[in-house]
């Protein structure tokens, strides 16, 4: 009987080992999936953002160059925009058009400080005009 106890008793310590070994297991293979859609989530958000940006400035009719705006958009590592967008506020309203533009600049921030990037070509800085009805960018030299 005291034999079988021991054996007992270390089929226990057996079994429990098992258990949190798989127990552990799962714990870090759930912590990596959701890490993976996480980072799938907010490469596909910004994806959306540029996607409505890229709406704006296809809807880009004007009459005066006064309704041409210039958005500085995203982040460089090494500072300033990753591009300029040109829009109208004919069809487009102001706060829509600068915040869209402001989610894009923090998504590409945390991407910058998360990945460690360090891009540091120069982004042409540009002006917008109303030409043929139409926002337009000129480059600033």
């Amino acid at each position: 009987m005291y034999f079988k106890d021991n054996n007992m008793s270390g089929l226990t310590l057996t079994v429990k080992l098992s258990i949190f070994s798989v127990a552990a297991s799962i714990f870090l293979l759930s912590g990596c999936s959701t890490t993976a859609s996480v980072n799938s989530a907010q490469g596909q958000s910004l994806s959306a953002l540029n996607s409505q940006l890229a709406n704006i400035v296809d809807n880009n009719g004007c009459t005066a160059s006064f309704q041409c705006k210039v958005l500085e958009v995203g982040a460089r590592a090494c500072g300033g925009p990753s591009k300029y967008a040109v829009y109208s506020t004919l069809n487009t309203p102001q706060e829509q058009a600068e915040s869209i533009a402001k989610q894009i600049t923090e998504q590409e921030k945390n991407q910058n400080e998360q990945q460690s990037l360090t891009d540091c070509l120069p982004v042409i800085e540009v002006q917008s005009l109303c030409i043929n009805q139409q926002c337009q960018s000129i480059d600033i030299k």
